[in-house]
């Protein structure tokens, strides 16, 4: 895929997540996010966009620090649905710091962990759009507790007959 031509029309956008107003700031490598208002998160999120593979990677990075951090997730598919409009786009923003804010905190930046967070956490939901409708997206759930085990909302995970249960949508997530 080729980066989208009003991919630089999402600079500055406003999402409100949560309590909070989050920001996207375009850059080379791709987009930040981070609060829109200093004294509360340490860390941001830089999503690093490879539009020749139709991949990005979602990478920590500490406040005033340009790209320098860790990642959390490299090599995930890029949804060309996802690209289409300003609202998917923040869609697909919002969906990818769900993901974040299970993993790290975004509060505090600590040596060596740059605010990881304690991994209790036990699953991972991921919004995955569907190839046949426009607006319908599948929930990609992941549990993280050492099972690795998979599960999706879609129709094929449902009746799939292989064991364990997979889908479209689970192979393109899964590592």
């Amino acid at each position: 895929m080729k980066k989208p031509e009003n991919f630089n029309k999402v600079d500055n956008e406003t999402i409100k997540f949560g309590n909070t107003e989050i920001e996207i700031d375009v850059c080379n490598d791709g987009f930040f996010v981070q609060q829109r208002h200093d004294g509360g998160w340490k860390n941001c999120v830089l999503f690093e966009m490879n539009w020749d593979k139709n991949q990005y990677n979602v990478k920590i990075c500490a406040i005033g620090e340009g790209t320098d951090g860790w990642y959390i997730h490299e090599g995930l598919p890029m949804q060309k649905e996802s690209m289409l409009t300003i609202e998917r786009f923040k869609d697909f923003v919002l969906s990818g710091m769900y993901d974040v804010v299970n993993k790290v905190n975004l509060d505090v930046v600590e040596p060596d962990t740059m605010g990881m967070t304690d991994m209790t956490l036990t699953e991972i939901i991921h919004s995955v759009a569907s190839q046949s409708g426009p607006n319908l997206l599948y929930q990609v759930t992941e549990n993280v507790l050492g099972t690795s085990d998979w599960s999706c909302t879609c129709p094929a995970y449902q009746y799939s007959k292989e064991l364990p249960q997979t889908c479209k949508h689970i192979k393109q997530l899964k590592p």
